[in-house]
């Protein structure tokens, strides 16, 4: 009798529990699209721009990829809801791998594949009204094996070296001034040895380069996200370098020409302190 009692009891008891199991795992499928733009033209590799930058250039891709990580929405009340990413060839621990350069045109990089969206799941039931992620690989993950590491954290042409990590961005484009060709490679600098005992990685860099990027007003369910050459370069006379400088921007703080693109990416360049607000390359359309 004791034992008839007790399963009444323990029944409902284990049928709750695996109905607030399902109800935690109720979750929707998200799709945040992402587009690359010049001013007002798509993005297209093989294309020609014109009035770029402060000379009003001319400007040819030869490169555009873009890492990003913990991607979040934004709820009605102000809630950060992180986005759950499924695993692909352009996404993995937490990491996309947005590219936007096939084979087309100067685009020798990378491959002929491209990725212009984030892909994951977020808990059903919530009414999303932004999006928010930081720009860049997650320090721990930064400075690994990139011949080890699964995709997309395997592109070589995306790692500087076991001490420096991995270009956050490889943005690349030839003008008329700079015909080997304006880079914008921006990554962690300043970065220290292995800690004691470690033969790779590092005891941490003084420079860490990851903008956040908070868009609160993306609409999930008909917006988009937009990174805008036009934009980015809109401070950036792309037809002259600085004197003993890498033709463009390799994210060191003794590169006059990082200088305008840190401030369109928030970031502190030298006395110029951090300003997030003055983020501009990146928009929600």
């Amino acid at each position: 009798m004791t034992s008839v009692l007790r399963s009444r009891v323990l029944l409902p008891l284990a049928l709750l529990g695996v109905v607030g199991c399902e109800k935690e795992e109720r979750r929707r499928e998200v799709e945040i699209p992402v587009v690359a733009f010049v001013g007002t033209e798509p993005f297209a590799c093989g294309s020609t721009y014109t009035n770029v930058g402060a000379s009003k250039t001319t400007y040819e891709p030869m490169d555009f990829r873009v890492y990003v990580h913990d991607v979040r929405l934004l709820t009605a009340d102000g809630q950060e809801v992180p986005v759950e990413l499924e695993d692909s060839n352009w996404q993995s621990n937490g990491v996309v791998l947005l590219d936007f350069a096939n084979k087309d045109g100067l685009c020798t990089q990378g491959t002929e594949g491209m990725n212009t969206s984030i892909k994951g799941t977020v808990p059903l039931g919530d009414d999303y009204h932004g999006v928010r992620f930081t720009l860049g690989v997650p320090e721990t993950l930064n400075h690994g094996d990139v011949s080890t590491a699964p995709a997309p954290l395997n592109d070589t042409g995306l790692f500087w070296s076991w001490r420096s990590g991995y270009l956050f961005t490889r943005i690349e484009g030839r003008t008329p001034g700079l015909t080997q060709g304006h880079v914008m490679h921006l990554g962690s600098t300043d970065c220290a040895p292995p800690p004691e005992g470690q033969t790779s990685g590092t005891a941490g860099c003084t420079n860490n380069n990851r903008p956040e990027v908070k868009l609160d007003g993306f609409n999930l369910e008909t917006g988009k996200v937009v990174m805008d050459l036009g934009a980015f370069f809109s401070g950036s006379n792309l037809d002259t370098n600085a004197t003993g400088t890498a033709e463009g921007c390799m994210s060191s703080q003794a590169d006059s020409d990082c200088a305008p693109l840190f401030e369109r990416l928030g970031l502190g360049f030298g006395a110029q302190a951090a300003n997030p607000a003055a983020q501009s390359f990146i928009r929600a359309e």
